[in-house]
């Protein structure tokens, strides 16, 4: 029981404060490959928990409370709204191709 936690916490405590921000308003980029890389990542995580004798520092409900709070925590324009990080990104470049050089411009 305790590889069962140990896998299902690892798996989740690597994703805290990472944004939901869909390009153009579609979930392609990055949710679904993201969800692709998570899905590879969960099966990692059992193997590794496996290994182990399930003991860790950090309890699954620990992990689900700090994503609970960080979720809360962060800012609007990050909660799939498209409206912050790549998203904005892209819309800026998109909207103004001559105006947006791209990193180190």
């Amino acid at each position: 029981m305790r590889q069962i936690e140990y896998a299902a916490e690892m798996g989740l405590e690597h994703h805290l404060g990472l944004t939901c921000d869909p390009i153009g308003g579609y979930v392609q980029i990055p949710c679904i490959e993201g969800n692709a890389i998570a899905a590879v990542r969960s099966v990692d995580c059992a193997a590794y928990a496996l290994l182990s004798d399930g003991h860790h520092i950090v309890s699954f409900d620990e992990v689900v409370r700090t994503m609970w709070e960080t979720g809360r925590d962060l800012k609007a324009g990050y909660r799939e709204t498209a409206r912050g990080g790549l998203a904005r990104v892209h819309a800026l470049r998109t909207k103004d191709a001559r105006g947006f050089h791209g990193m180190g411009s």
